[in-house]
């Protein structure tokens, strides 16, 4: 389930704004999710900042036609915005340097800064990923990116990081690295995976700080450079796949949620949060999904959405719009306001649900970290508020959007008590509507 919560929206104010998402009941990202938005709030913003998660997320933006695939880097470098990855987050070095390449090869002379302090997804992460989706079975798998994030973080927790700073000193690096070939190899071997090549692991790395060491950054350069400047946050995933506050086991390995971003950066800031959510819910991969669709409608969903994982290419399961689960991602969150996305996929639905409670129970009835109940609810007609559907859209003014898109959108106001303050309609930036 997933509500995507992001960035404050731009007001006149020196105090740095987060960014973040939520999730309803789903995973997921889209078309013109929170990359689109992202790219759009950044305009007034002076530096967009990652503070968690690594390559398994996606963002597509699409700019006057071109369009834009994000990984790593910040949606706000299509708009010529420094982008700092903070130290929260987990670096696979050869992703890097593709995203890297492929951005410059549209964008003149990124501006992209390191925190020195950000540990590296290294192949033997990416091994041991593999090998623990192959232990489990059938609906206890996670569905995992297999992109080497968990194994990373476990690393960082586990004391046994390489981290950029460490780049520099082969002699060390090379020592480092024969403690960790020690203790992963009959783990690597009793997989029939490959061990851990020493020799090749320190070309890569070598070859790898020598293209970037100029972008390495510490804290303090961060700290001082924007000062009294405007930052956005953005998150990677969303607030019901949070470690500590998601619908356990089927999170991510990291903690979404708002308030890691002091951690995740390093920066002391106080912050406001706009929940980025679509009009309907999605997921990918296993996991609890209340309001999921079934039938034809999901199917629609799906395709008209293009519900397909920018990273595992999945196609992402749909359901309808989930307010309970989105009511607590606003709570953990701290959300300010509120940006529905995808409101164009449902134009042609002659109805249109919103999921309301789970079998009678509201949000705060609900223990969203207890998997098992969550996968047990069979809803009820009476768990959904029905809502007609509102056909087409062929404006970009709130006053002349069709009127049931409007209760659509002041029902979800008044349930969340949260203004939404931006409307996508499109993918492209000028289909988006300021309240």
């Amino acid at each position: 389930m997933r509500h995507n919560l992001t960035a404050s929206h731009p007001r006149i104010h020196n105090t740095p704004h987060a960014y973040t998402r939520i999730h309803n009941t789903t995973h997921t990202h889209a078309q013109h999710k929170q990359g689109k938005i992202v790219d759009y709030l950044s305009q007034e913003y002076d530096l967009v900042a990652r503070y968690q998660g690594g390559n398994n997320a996606g963002h597509t933006v699409i700019v006057e036609d071109v369009t834009y695939k994000l990984n790593l880097i910040p949606s706000g470098v299509i708009r010529g915005k420094f982008c700092f990855l903070g130290q929260g987050i987990v670096l696979d070095p050869e992703h890097f340097m593709s995203e890297f390449k492929k951005i410059s090869e549209k964008i003149n002379n990124p501006q992209i800064l390191l925190s020195s302090n950000i540990p590296l997804i290294l192949q033997y992460h990416k091994q041991l990923d593999k090998i623990n989706e192959s232990i489990l079975s059938g609906e206890s798998k996670i569905g995992t990116t297999a992109k080497g994030i968990g194994p990373a973080y476990q690393d960082k927790v586990g004391r046994k990081s390489i981290k950029l700073y460490e780049l520099e000193n082969q002699l060390t690096l090379k020592e480092k690295l024969i403690a960790i070939k020690k203790f992963y190899d009959p783990i690597l071997i009793a997989f029939n995976e490959s061990p851990i090549d020493i020799d090749k692991t320190l070309s890569v790395l070598s070859t790898f700080f020598h293209e970037i060491k100029g972008l390495i950054v510490d804290n303090n350069f961060i700290k001082q450079k924007f000062i009294n400047k405007k930052i956005l946050f953005e998150g990677a995933q969303g607030a019901l796949l949070d470690l500590d506050h998601g619908s356990y086991p089927f999170v991510t390995s990291s903690n979404t949620i708002s308030s890691n971003i002091v951690i995740g950066s390093g920066l002391q800031v106080d912050y406001e949060t706009v929940g980025i959510f679509k009009a309907y819910a999605t997921r990918v991969g296993n996991g609890p999904f209340p309001t999921e669709l079934f039938d034809s409608t999901g199917d629609y969903i799906a395709e008209k959405g293009v519900e397909f994982g920018t990273v595992t290419k999945r196609k992402r399961r749909c359901g309808w719009l989930d307010l309970v689960s989105l009511k607590y991602s606003c709570e953990i969150n701290r959300v300010n306001e509120l940006c529905i996305t995808k409101v164009d996929v449902l134009n042609d639905l002659k109805e249109i649900k919103i999921c309301k409670t789970y079998q009678g129970k509201t949000f705060n009835e609900i223990n969203f970290s207890n998997s098992d109940f969550l996968n047990s609810c069979n809803l009820l007609e009476s768990d959904y508020e029905v809502f007609s559907g509102w056909g087409n859209l062929e404006n970009n003014d709130y006053q002349n959007l069709p009127e049931n898109l409007k209760k659509y959108i002041s029902y979800i106001e008044n349930y969340l008590e949260i203004p939404i303050k931006i409307i996508s309609l499109g993918p492209e930036r000028n289909e988006t509507i300021l309240r």
